[in-house]
């Protein structure tokens, strides 16, 4: 009988029928209807071979579900901790790649590949999706794309962050060694392997997925790769006329700062802010009030600095604040109506519009109820009900990331301290709901 010799298994084979055998390479039992030819090991009796399984070449270059590098076989033991095939995502396999974590059974890696939307982990995205179509593969280094990041811009700006992005194929290690890279927009920590958009910014670390960064409440849609960037033009919100007067955009007439117990002027508790339409007394803190005497006209210190161009967290177009007069407006963020300064967008045609209280609110948010940081991760309203009011449906939140807390915009714009005469102690402290022992 014929001995052979085959670079799969260390000692000499014999040629037998193994129809109903188990084949310890690829790990199928053969069919027992007909003659299965394979091979048997009489040294150590490991088991049967299919013949094209024994005959197969111990190292693959370019197979076509990993290109960029060749494949390896090796043969798993029962002991050893279990692998998941790349290709079929059943556990154990035999090929794998000689640099990377890429792995995949010999009967995957044998079989042609068959042409149908499988799993398979992006690189332009980093998302692992069973997509309706096949991916996109670079045959020379095995990047595998959607259709649509192949269009992905290479530098944006986004209402998340001050400075440009920039389109990467992959993150540097982070700054510090027990730190990992955490997506500026949904917060999840990000696997540096796959490409996302970093701050071009030196000592910047800040880095956004590329899903997240092209959401359309993120991103204006718009490439800069070859656009300059432009200097910000500041216009300030008032003139200094003196230490105590100001000339504010809004109003004709001079503003006279008043202390909050009076001193300096007349201080009138029941006037109310023209920008953000509360009482004077609501916000602790000085006030700007009109120097003409038959004009109501005041303002919180506060809502006096407000600038007259932002860049909001919520918005990827730039907004202007504008006074409202006698109009009554609908914030587009905690949905109230609102008779003071709003901000809208710059954009032609668009009509988005927020009042001051909420455009004034920066993430991450630090709220006097909650230990944790706040954020605005989803670019939807939120399904759970506002920690605050109770209420299920909400316009726009701001999350906890490590617990379930969530505030709607109406309580986050809530002060945290008001002055209320009719008590014997008029300053007031908003609680977050816990009961206590008066």
């Amino acid at each position: 009988m014929e001995l052979v010799q085959l670079p799969t298994h260390p000692h000499l084979l014999i040629p037998s029928n193994m129809s109903g055998s188990y084949c310890v390479l690829c790990r199928q039992v053969a069919g027992s209807s007909s003659r299965v030819d394979g091979y048997w090991c009489t040294a150590c009796h490991v088991g049967h071979f299919h013949k094209e399984c024994a005959e197969s070449p111990m190292e693959l270059n370019h197979h076509p579900y990993h290109p960029p590098h060749p494949l390896s076989l090796r043969r798993l033991v029962v002991s050893e901790s279990s692998d998941m095939c790349n290709c079929c995502g059943d556990e154990l396999g035999e090929g794998h790649c000689l640099i990377c974590s890429f792995i995949i059974h010999l009967r995957c890696a044998m079989e042609p590949p068959a042409l149908e939307p499988r799993p398979f982990t992006y690189d332009a995205c980093g998302l692992l999706l069973d997509g309706p179509s096949l991916p996109w593969v670079c045959l020379q280094c095995g990047v595998m794309i959607h259709r649509e990041c192949i269009d992905l811009p290479r530098l944006i700006r986004i209402s998340r962050h001050e400075h440009r992005l920039c389109y990467v194929s992959s993150l540097p290690p982070p700054a510090h060694e027990s730190s990992s890279w955490s997506c500026g927009v949904c917060r999840k920590v990000m696997d540096s392997r796959y490409s996302v958009y970093s701050c071009i910014k030196d000592n910047c670390y800040y880095a956004v997925h590329s899903k997240c960064a092209t959401r359309e409440d993120v991103w204006d849609g718009k490439d800069l790769e070859g656009v300059p960037e432009e200097s910000e033009d500041v216009e300030e919100p008032f003139e200094i006329i003196d230490d105590r007067t100001i000339r504010h955009f809004s109003h004709e007439h001079h503003l006279l700062k008043l202390n909050e117990d009076g001193n300096g002027g007349s201080f009138d508790g029941n006037k109310h802010c023209q920008a953000c339409a509360l009482p004077v007394r609501v916000h602790l803190g000085n006030i700007y009030s009109c120097t003409d005497c038959d004009c109501d006209f005041t303002l919180h210190e506060k809502c006096a600095n407000l600038p007259r161009k932002i860049w909001y967290i919520l918005r990827p177009h730039r907004l202007k604040l504008e006074t409202s007069g006698t109009d009554i407006k609908r914030c587009d963020i905690c949905a109230q109506d609102c008779c003071g300064f709003v901000y809208k967008c710059c954009t032609e045609d668009c009509r988005f519009k927020v009042d001051a209280s909420c455009a004034s609110v920066s993430e991450p948010f630090i709220h006097k109820s909650h230990p944790h940081l706040l954020f605005s991760a989803s670019i939807s309203t939120s399904e759970k009900a506002c920690s605050g009011c109770k209420e299920g449906f909400t316009f726009r939140t701001l999350q906890c990331m490590e617990c379930d807390f969530v505030l709607c915009f109406k309580c986050i714009t809530l002060p945290p301290k008001i002055r209320y005469k009719q008590d014997r102690h008029p300053d007031l402290v908003l609680r977050g709901g816990e009961e206590e022992d008066v």
